[in-house]
């Protein structure tokens, strides 16, 4: 059995932002205007190749409106899956995505090339999107870890030195202007870009010569490619991510000694496990090969991971938002079940992450009878939403 719970999702998400901006009363009126503010800090100023940046995205809310944040922003745009046609809800498509802007402070080196690049990686796991909750006046801190590549020079050779870094948030989703009119929700669409922070970016140093490399494979040896293979520390703390080229290949440079793990997953597909390996490389072993073999998992396997944000909006029958009912959806295929329990706010909603298909809700509230209700979630990436009426006159 897969269990999970949300309550009113406050709790934090890795990765930043999809922003969902409500309403005076998130389940109904008119949308008001919010303010987000995105400020960003990192772990260290100093960052030495390849170690990367570990960034915080400060969030502050300073509008009057609570607003729903969407995490987690990828990278770069997932790949559309080709999905079953059946008789449920037309999938639906969309994502949050981050990208970094990085630039020499110095004029001539800006000059000379603005070829310096910022990427976000991606999870080393598979991605678990969630609803947050944030009031007005509240605060969210969210870390990324980002690669950052200096700029090249005439004769392609690495500019060392200051650079000024900025992040950018994007979202964009099929299913908004449904959301806006069932739910009278607005689902936030466009971009914001954060402050800017100076960083030093700084060579190898010489103790940095270890080496890393393989291939991912299928079992019968053929090859993966643009496979994520992901390299942590000893901490399983992020240090580098790359993609497997035509010929299932990997490879990591310019590595310290230590204990570090290989992990691999396809690009926004369910069908294999994500497979891990450990290696130690020392000053007298500074390399090391893995091959990383992708076992397909058991026929349900991939509806562990399938889980999409869905907003739920309770109003009694005259339209007015009810706290405190609980939720306890339902979803099983014959091999498996899954169950989710939540319960509402004070302004009506909850977030919880739901397998596509369809759902059964429960509905629970003191001195009221139980009502059930059903939810059919779509497939595809993005969220849903759903807005339910508690017949009970409880006051």
């Amino acid at each position: 059995m897969i269990t999970g719970i949300s309550r009113s999702s406050r709790a934090g998400f890795v990765k930043t932002l999809l922003l969902l901006v409500p309403l005076a009363l998130p389940c109904q009126g008119a949308a008001t205007d919010t303010s987000l503010k995105l400020l960003i800090s990192v772990e260290q100023q100093n960052i030495a190749a390849p170690l990367p940046a570990r960034v915080t995205l400060h969030v502050h809310n300073a509008g009057n409106e609570t607003v729903w944040l969407y995490r987690h922003a990828r990278g770069k745009l997932p790949t559309p899956r080709l999905l079953e046609e059946d008789a449920g809800p037309r999938p639906t498509t969309g994502s949050s995505v981050l990208t970094v802007k990085i630039e020499p402070v110095s004029a001539g080196q800006a000059a000379i090339s603005n070829s310096a690049q910022g990427a976000v990686f991606e999870s080393v796991g598979f991605p678990k999107p969630k609803l947050v909750r944030l009031a007005p006046g509240e605060d969210y801190e969210e870390r990324a870890t980002i690669r950052l590549t200096p700029a090249l020079s005439e004769v392609q050779k690495p500019i060392w030195g200051t650079y000024r870094l900025s992040i950018t948030y994007k979202a964009q989703y099929s299913n908004a202007e449904e959301i806006q009119r069932d739910l009278k929700v607005t689902v936030w669409q466009g971009e914001v870009s954060s402050d800017a922070i100076e960083v030093q970016l700084q060579p190898p140093g010489p103790e940095s010569r270890g080496q890393v490399s393989g291939t991912v494979d299928t079992p019968d040896s053929i090859p993966i490619r643009d496979a994520i293979v992901s390299l942590t520390d000893h901490a399983e703390r992020l240090m580098d991510q790359t993609t497997s080229d035509p010929e299932g290949r990997y490879s990591f440079s310019s590595l310290p000694s230590g204990l570090y793990w290989v992990t691999a997953r396809r690009d926004g597909a369910t069908e294999d496990t994500t497979v891990f390996r450990h290696v130690q490389l020392t000053p007298s072993e500074a390399s090391a090969t893995q091959e990383m073999v992708m076992i397909p998992p058991e026929i349900y396997q991939p509806q562990r991971v399938l889980h999409k944000p869905v907003l739920f909006c309770i109003t009694d029958s005259a339209g007015r938002p009810l706290e405190r009912v609980g939720l306890e959806t339902t979803w099983s295929n014959g091999s498996i079940v899954d169950n989710v329990k939540g319960e509402t706010c004070s302004d009506g909603g909850v977030a919880l992450e739901l397998i596509p298909g369809r759902n059964f809700v429960t509905l629970k509230r003191r001195g009221c009878p139980k009502q059930e209700e059903r939810a059919d979630v779509a497939a595809g990436e993005g969220i849903d939403g759903f807005e339910f009426t508690l017949e009970c006159a409880k006051k």
